[in-house]
C-alpha cells in the first residue's frame, strides 16, 4: 500500500468492519434482549433521573417516533413507566422502573467484562492510545 489514498481506503474498511463486529457481539452481550438504544434509554434514565421523550430523541438524534417505539418497547418489559407532570398534564415523563434498574445493572456488568475480555490482549499503552487517537478524530470533526 503505496499512496495515502489507499491506507483511507483500509481504515475505513477496516472501520466499518470493526464497528459492525463489535455491534454483532453487543447485541450478543444483550442477548437480543435490549437494543443499543433500549440500553442508551436506560442508563440515561438511571444517570440523569426523568427525561422526556423529546429530551431523549434529541440525545440520541433520532426522529420522536423512533423513541416512541423504543420506549414502548421498554414499557412493555416493564423497565420504564410514564408519569404525567402534577403541574403540566401535556408533559409525560418516563422514569426507570426497579426492574429496568435492575436489568441495566445486569447488563452493564456484563457489557464490563465483555470489553475487559476483548481488550485482554492490549497494553493499557496501547489502549491510551486508542483514546487519545479518537478524541483526536473527534476534534478535527468539531473544528
Amino acid at each position: 500500500m503505496s499512496s495515502r489514498q489507499d491506507k483511507m481506503y483500509e481504515l475505513e474498511s477496516l472501520m466499518r468492519y470493526v464497528y459492525k463486529v463489535l455491534r454483532n457481539e453487543m447485541n450478543e452481550v444483550y442477548e437480543n434482549e435490549m437494543s443499543r438504544n433500549e440500553f442508551f434509554i436506560l442508563k440515561t434514565l438511571y444517570e440523569q433521573g426523568s427525561k422526556k421523550s423529546s429530551d431523549l430523541s434529541k440525545m440520541l438524534n433520532v426522529s420522536a417516533s423512533h423513541i416512541t417505539a423504543v420506549t414502548d418497547s421498554l414499557i412493555e418489559k416493564n423497565w420504564i413507566k410514564r408519569i404525567r407532570s402534577i403541574q403540566d398534564r401535556r408533559i409525560v415523563d418516563l422514569h426507570l422502573t426497579d426492574e429496568g434498574k435492575a436489568k441495566l445493572e445486569l447488563f452493564e456488568k456484563k457489557k464490563t467484562n465483555f470489553l475487559l475480555e476483548k481488550f485482554n490482549d492490549f497494553t493499557d499503552k496501547e489502549i491510551e492510545n486508542f483514546i487519545s487517537l479518537f478524541h483526536k478524530l473527534l476534534k478535527m470533526d468539531n473544528k
